[in-house]
């Protein structure tokens, strides 16, 4: 059965050697039967018919048996030479060689049948089997074998094992054989490098030596399996590879990385996880580890959950270090396929720590911008109500007519003095807003030069311009703007030329169009800009050098409001100056309407009536002058120094109008204002706020307080008649109502 695996022959050369094989049995015994003479005719019968089934299977067997039978029938039972069978036990006798011979063709054709799948079995086995006698010579070999040895099956059966392979392997495998020969013990090799003669490449297999037994016990043979495992050991190399490149990589990021198994178990940490928290992955592989990190139970499970959700994405994670410190880290996690996880962490902090320094900073400082808006609200307020009562009594004089000269001078001086102070608050408190963004522009289409020109005549008229030569010329130019601002943003250049232009020195203001841009040009004969100042001449606080005196003063803020003003109305500002001493030009360029808008309906000024007007004021002077100016203008004028005095005032004389101070004593104008409102028999008052406060928000604060004007100090007496006319007719009020009017 050790023979080499083979094709059976074609069946009619079974047949043919059945008969050879029998004929040649009943021959030997025809030659011997002299000597052996009749007894045990069928001595040689059973071999040739074993042979014939073994060689041909059952047809054959059966042909083989058939022939036999009939010779012994003719040449050794009687009658000899004879057909016939007159005795009865010579029928038995040949009845029961057929039995058995029959016996043994049916038992040689499935011995056949099983050698011949056990054949197609190890051809078909991708494995290389084969077999070894004691002498190290193959026996047999499947297909697969002999392709891994480089030579054709045939050639292998007989041959030593040095044979086949060549030296090199030999010395190799023979030792392993003679191992398994003596010790009878199997040997499995997973990774054996050898070099075969046939094909001279050097390539790993995998193989397996096991002993074949005798019914003896002994060891006859050695059973051997190979498979080529080369492309897996390269598969293996490559792989080992990858994870010493992947671990060196891991090892140099400066992040820390962490591999967990789908239960949340770490599986490696890289150099910077053990540096930064003192962990290793030893000591994840004997702990809980994530109790470890998270000694909290509730916010382990917190943790945990963040581990198992689909798209973990990035999370702020406090972990406890080896060491007890409790770490600030920032963790992403990536889900594998196998539901493995690879988070990548870093340490936050430091960040957090800083970030709370930055958040502590970010309060204190708008802990402290929140004082200094309060600081400067509440200067404005203080610094309004001596201007109020100044500009009152201002206003006073000019009703009252006085023609000496140097009163009308000192009332000019006071006068002029009162609006600059009054300015340098405005311009003060709206640069504020200007660079928080606080300032909401009423825009609307204007003429830049008939702005222009009353800023022109305002500077005329209060005698600002003093000895300065002043000159407007232009073309009508529309914008889309904010009157107020826009006035600001001319008056301010005006004021800055005219403070930096000596005495009888020339300012011109220019206005008209350029392309698709509206430019109003500021120029003076000035003292100039140097090269050094005029790239900072916008910044907030900035000033070029003045003569001693300081005739003009200023803060240095009129430029910065300027600026974003201009910025506000989605235009630029420049400044141009040839050096000290040459002068310098201010240039405003603002989007110009292409066609100015069609002109509103005329309307003629309101007349008031003469009004019975509440006046509350705690200060003492400022009442005095309000009082006597709308005594004046014909109104009936009933005064309160406080609050409380204010309502009782209301009840008593059930005034039109009540004009009423924000900060007063006791009770504040707000609360004065809401009593009155909540009064069926005064709530019909209209109620004009005056106050120092001119912030947006104090204004909303009025409203809701039931005002129906808001007036900032100081107050002119002009301005104090716009504001009688406004508040002459109650609007309607609602919860939908806007808010009340500022006038400034």
């Amino acid at each position: 059965m050790w023979g080499t695996m083979r094709p059976r022959r074609r069946p009619l050369a079974h047949y043919v050697a059945a008969v050879c094989i029998t004929a040649t049995a009943v021959g030997i015994r025809v030659l011997i039967e002299p000597w052996w003479g009749a007894a045990a005719p069928f001595v040689m019968l059973y071999p040739a018919v074993m042979l014939s089934a073994w060689i041909g299977g059952f047809g054959p067997g059966i042909l083989s048996t058939v022939l036999a039978a009939l010779a012994a029938d003719y040449f050794w039972l009687g009658p000899t030479r004879s057909f016939k069978l007159d005795n009865p036990t010579d029928a038995s006798i040949l009845a029961l060689f057929v039995v058995v011979c029959l016996g043994m063709v049916l038992l040689a054709d499935a011995l056949q049948r099983a050698v011949a799948r056990l054949d197609a079995l190890l051809d078909a086995s991708p494995v290389g089997l084969g077999f070894h006698d004691a002498g190290l010579r193959y026996i047999r070999v499947n297909r697969a074998l002999a392709e891994i040895n480089g030579r054709p099956a045939a050639e292998h059966v007989g041959r030593l094992e040095r044979e086949i392979l060549g030296d090199a392997a030999a010395e190799v495998v023979e030792p392993i054989l003679k191992d398994v020969l003596g010790t009878g013990r199997a040997v499995h090799v997973p990774a054996l490098r050898v070099r075969l003669a046939a094909t001279g490449i050097e390539r790993w297999y995998s193989v397996s030596y096991a002993p074949v037994r005798d019914p003896a016990g002994r060891v006859e043979a050695v059973a051997v399996s190979v498979s080529d495992v080369t492309e897996m050991h390269q598969a293996q190399a490559a792989l080992t590879h990858e994870r010493e490149l992947l671990q060196t990589v891991i090892d140099s990021v400066p992040v820390m990385i962490a591999m967990y198994r789908p239960d949340g178990q770490v599986l490696r940490v890289n150099r910077e996880f053990e540096g930064v928290t003192g962990w290793t992955a030893g000591d994840a592989a004997d702990r809980d580890f994530l109790a470890a990190c998270y000694p909290d139970a509730d916010y382990r499970a917190t943790v945990r959950k963040y581990l198992e959700a689909p798209t973990p994405g990035w999370r702020d994670i406090q972990m406890a270090a080896k060491d007890g410190r409790v770490m600030e880290t920032s963790w992403s996690m990536v889900r594998l396929s196998d539901d493995s996880r690879v988070g990548i962490g870093l340490d936050v902090t430091e960040r957090k720590r800083d970030e709370a320094e930055m958040r502590r900073a970010r309060a204190a400082a708008e802990m402290a911008n929140r004082a200094k808006d309060e600081f400067i609200a509440m200067l404005g307020h203080e610094l309004r109500n001596p201007l109020s009562a100044i500009s009152g009594a201002v206003g006073v004089l000019r009703r009252l007519e006085v023609e000496n000269v140097a009163a009308v001078h000192a009332r000019d001086v006071i006068s002029r003095q009162t609006e600059h102070l009054a300015r340098l608050m405005d311009d003060l408190l709206d640069v504020g807003r200007v660079m928080t963004g606080k300032i909401v522009l009423d825009r609307r289409p204007l003429d830049l030069l008939e702005v222009a020109a009353d800023v022109e005549a305002t500077v005329r008229a209060t005698g600002r311009a003093g000895r300065h030569r002043l000159s407007l010329a232009g073309t009508p130019t529309w914008v889309d703007g904010d009157p107020t601002r826009i006035e600001q943003i001319i008056t301010n250049l005006v004021m800055n030329a005219l403070k930096y232009t000596p005495p009888d020195g020339a300012i011109s203001i220019t206005v008209g169009a350029d392309g698709a841009q509206a430019v109003v040009r500021v120029s003076d004969t000035g003292q100039g800009i140097s090269a050094e100042l005029l790239p900072r001449i916008f910044d907030l606080f900035v000033q070029g050098q003045q003569a001693a005196e300081r005739a003009q003063g200023g803060l240095g803020i009129g430029l910065t409001l300027v600026r974003r003003l201009v910025e506000l109305h989605g235009g630029r500002v420049e400044a141009a100056s040839a050096g000290p001493g040459e002068g310098s030009t201010f240039g405003v360029h603002f989007p110009r309407l292409p066609a100015p808008p069609a002109p509103p309906e005329s309307r003629r000024r309101r007349m008031v009536p003469p009004q019975r007007a509440l006046l509350i004021e705690d200060n003492d002077d400022a009442r005095e002058m309000l009082r006597t100016l709308l005594t004046l203008d014909g109104h009936t004028v009933y005064e309160a120094a406080n609050g409380i005095a204010g309502l009782a005032a209301a009840l008593e004389h059930r005034p039109d109008i009540a004009i009423i101070d924000i900060g007063l004593p006791e009770m504040d104008g707000y609360q004065v204002a809401r009593r009155l409102r909540a009064s069926e028999t005064l709530k019909s008052i209209r109620l004009i706020a005056l106050t120092g406060y001119g912030q947006p928000d104090d204004a909303r604060q009025a409203r809701e307080a039931g005002f129906d004007l808001h007036v900032v100090k100081p107050v002119d007496p002009e301005q104090l008649a716009d504001a009688l006319a406004a508040a002459s007719v109650p609007p309607e009020r609602g919860d939908g109502a806007p808010p009340p009017a500022t006038l400034a």
